[in-house]
Parts: C-alpha cells; structure tokens; sequence
C-alpha cells in the first residue's frame, strides 16, 4: 500500500476550497493508493517530458503528481485550477 503526501501548496488549496471537492480529492488519492497505476476510473494522464508524473482532472481543477515506486510514495506536487497549474 502507498502512502499519500501533500505538499505545503496543495494542502493550502484544498483549505480554499468547499468541502465536496476537498473530500472528493482525498477520496481519490485514499482509492489511489491500493493501485496508483490503474488509471481506469479517473481522468489520469501522464505529464510529457516526466517520469512517473501525472495530472488528475476533476472538474475545473487540475491536480499534479508524482508516484515513486521504490518508496511506496504518491507526492501531490501542485494543485489549482486549469490555466494556472501549468505555469
């Protein structure tokens, strides 16, 4: 099972945010650590130009991060809305 951490940004933004997209973020990642690989159920696609680093969708909101296989870890590097993240 992986462990799931947040980086200081991330944990920042979901304080901003309203409670249904807060819950349904971290209901994705608690589903995400049993298989962080099996991107069937969600909008998932991998970050060009990066090894093992991905972009979640979840409405407007772009979620990025890393999955290190050989620590067992899934880092939530940035979180934010989708003509921010990017930059």
């Amino acid at each position: 099972m992986y462990k799931v951490r947040y980086h200081k940004r991330v944990v920042k933004f979901l304080q901003s945010q309203p409670l249904a997209i807060r819950q349904k973020i971290v209901e994705i990642f608690d589903t995400l650590k049993a298989q962080p690989h099996d991107h069937r159920n969600f909008d998932i696609k991998p970050l060009k130009g990066f090894e093992n680093a991905y972009r979640l969708r979840i409405g407007k909101y772009r979620i990025l991060y890393r999955i290190d296989d050989d620590a067992l870890l899934i880092f939530v590097i940035d979180a934010g809305s989708r003509g921010d993240i990017y930059k």
